[in-house]
């Protein structure tokens, strides 16, 4: 049994590696950068329509989720989240979050995972104003619908679901489940990327007085393009 201990223990330590640990000041620029990467990447590789981007009230992107098991297994990682906002239609400052998810059961091997997450409905929307929310609880999440335009019954599909997900992996696992996937604001990245004590429902909800580093206004530039500003009528 302590054998096993000693193996999980190592196990998950390679989940925390490089990535996600030791002070880094360009860390959190970089973590920005690898989001935007991995949005477009999925774009273009898995056809995410342009329409499903125009009508989505919030993007969640975790550039490298990073999973090790051996019998148990845990599965970490960091990203950022941007709401749109219901004035403008263009994306309010990036907050940063951390995701975590514990499974058990007969599995081996290291997996590597891009994975951005649609969020169409206000009920999919409310989930990330909490502190604290499990993915695999509450809102209804479906793997995302695939092609440009053609074909895509919108209303259909925004009424279906709340989260659309889409994901490249790396490794020996065959999918991606959510079942038991906690994310959680973190809290330390934002104070040291906005230099100021600053919450995720603020940034999310654009607050004023928030001084976004050149890196989040270029970034949030970018997303403008990439997901284009919401176009009107869109649901509820």
């Amino acid at each position: 049994m302590k054998n096993w201990i000693f193996v999980f223990t190592l196990l998950l330590s390679a989940c925390a590696s490089s990535p996600f640990s030791g002070p880094d000041p360009f860390e959190h620029t970089e973590l920005i950068l690898d989001a935007e990467e991995a949005l477009g990447g999925l774009i273009r590789a898995s056809g995410i329509p342009e329409k499903l981007l125009e009508h989505t009230k919030a993007i969640v992107v975790f550039p490298n989720l990073m999973k090790a098991a051996m019998i148990a297994g845990a599965r970490v990682g960091k990203g950022v989240v941007i709401v749109r906002s219901p004035k403008t239609g263009k994306w309010n400052p990036p907050a940063f979050i951390k995701s975590r998810q514990a499974s058990w059961g007969l599995q081996a091997g290291i997996q590597k995972a891009e994975l951005v997450l649609l969020v169409v409905t206000n009920k999919g929307l409310r989930q990330l104003f909490k502190t604290q929310y499990n993915l695999g609880a509450g809102p209804e999440i479906a793997i995302g619908p695939v092609g440009k335009t053609l074909g895509l019954d919108l209303q259909k599909v925004l009424n279906e679901n709340d989260i659309y997900a889409y994901s490249r992996i790396e490794g020996l696992f065959a999918g991606l489940s959510f079942e038991g996937t906690v994310i959680t604001s973190d809290k330390n990245a934002n104070y040291e990327y906005y230099q100021q004590s600053v919450s995720n429902r603020n940034l999310l909800m654009g607050h004023e007085g928030i001084k976004v580093p050149a890196s989040g206004r270029a970034f949030l530039q970018r997303m403008n393009k990439i997901a284009g500003v919401a176009a009107s009528g869109s649901v509820q």
